[in-house]
């Protein structure tokens, strides 16, 4: 029998996926990743009204990464908020891309495939035609490395 897991929708929306340790550490290294980070962190900033919210403020709390970031990823959007929600997508895929230049090659390959795979399941269970279930898909193909096999065992050479 085939045990199902169901996807906790809300915190893959608000970026639990991301490594912000990773992240951290790409921002000391002065990566342009991390500094298109800082980019999308504003215009989030400036599309969102939302308070900081305690429990997050603790998660990114360790890693040294600018204030913007910080309150930035305090303070998620509600999915209904398409204007809000949008930029926090490009937010969120600014922190991913910052993590994988951090990430050694070889591991690479295994990490997409495990998101591709959440997002895909998220998307489906928020419903694919919902505006919760878009964003989900938005973040699958916004994935880097399209190229790769699907099978999670690749390493490349």
């Amino acid at each position: 029998m085939r045990e199902v897991f169901a996807v906790d929708l809300e915190a893959l929306y608000g970026g639990s996926f991301v490594n912000w340790e990773a992240v951290g550490e790409s921002w000391q290294k002065h990566t342009l990743p991390s500094r298109m980070l800082l980019i999308r962190a504003r215009a989030y900033l400036e599309r969102s009204g939302r308070p900081e919210l305690p429990e997050r403020v603790e998660i990114i709390s360790r890693a040294p990464l600018p204030e913007e970031i910080r309150r930035a990823f305090a303070s998620p959007p509600e999915p209904e908020d398409e204007d809000a929600s949008s930029a926090w997508g490009d937010f969120i895929d600014a922190a991913l891309a910052a993590e994988l230049e951090v990430v050694s090659y070889g591991e690479r390959p295994p990490i997409l495939h495990e998101l591709r795979a959440g997002l895909e399941k998220a998307a489906e269970e928020a419903g694919g035609r919902t505006p919760l279930g878009r964003w989900f898909l938005a973040r699958r193909e916004a994935l880097p490395g399209k190229d790769l096999p699907p099978e999670a065992g690749y390493l490349p050479v």
